[in-house]
């Protein structure tokens, strides 16, 4: 009998004990062309993100928008990111340059086109870019006007929404895509605050992750049920890697 045979999968086992991660990023794309209509003002185009529902119960932890567009003055332009539940929302950028005196003047900032991702962590603020020369005007990494992080604490399943409003007559311009990466962790209890699960491998309720809870993976393997401990619709390697690194008794 080879041994190296019955330690392979064992070891594959303890691999994946050892990248089974707590936080998830969820990326979802909306790629289709869409006009921004000229002094739209409230009716501003609207692009929907969703973010598909999971058994786990998660909480956002984390959030970065990417969006690419054309318009040819940028400072003419209200982006807001809006969570599923319409309960709270956040500012990207707000007719970015507008002030009442000196550059860039009282239309905003002149310069043409978005390629950028807002994240709160970023160097540089929308606020403190603006040119009438460098295309894209917003580009890189930079922070939004507001926050993101007060979208933080919501659970993330649903449709994100993103409004676009052109606010000063003159010009018009297109979306041309979205990228929403929303990062997430278990939230056991649903308070908003991260927090892993006591005992997810006991899956008889009994107070022991053991051999009955084996058993019951097992026989469920390549299905979707309760052993699918990680939420992806499939029993298989990473939820028997989670049981295995929480054998014995639950705390």
């Amino acid at each position: 009998m080879n041994a190296s045979r019955l330690f392979a999968p064992w070891c594959s086992v303890l691999l994946l004990i050892g990248v089974v991660a707590s936080a998830e990023e969820i990326s979802v794309s909306f790629n289709q062309i869409t006009p921004i209509p000229d002094n739209s003002g409230a009716s501003s185009a609207l692009v929907e993100l969703e973010v598909p529902a999971s058994k786990l119960v998660r909480t956002v932890t984390g959030l970065r928008l990417s969006v690419q567009l054309d318009h040819p003055w940028v400072g003419d332009l209200s982006v807001v990111l809006e969570s599923p539940d319409g309960a709270a929302q956040a500012v990207l950028f707000n007719r970015t340059g507008l002030v009442a005196a000196g550059f860039p003047g009282p239309f905003g900032c002149g310069g043409d086109d978005v390629d950028a991702t807002f994240q709160d962590d970023a160097t540089l603020s929308v606020n403190e870019v603006c040119s009438t020369t460098i295309v894209p005007v917003l580009a890189g990494q930079l922070r939004p006007e507001a926050p993101l992080a007060g979208l933080y604490g919501l659970e993330p399943s649903g449709l994100w929404k993103l409004r676009l409003s052109d606010m000063q007559s003159g010009d018009s311009g297109t979306l041309r895509s979205v990228t929403l990466v929303v990062v997430v962790e278990p939230d056991c209890d649903g308070d908003g605050v991260p927090d892993e699960c006591a005992c997810p491998g006991d899956l008889d309720g009994d107070g022991t992750v053991g051999g009955p809870d084996l058993s019951i993976m097992l026989s469920s393997w390549g299905s979707d049920g309760p052993a699918d401990l990680d939420g992806d619709n499939i029993v298989s390697g990473s939820d028997l890697a989670a049981l295995l690194s929480t054998w014995g008794l639950c705390d």
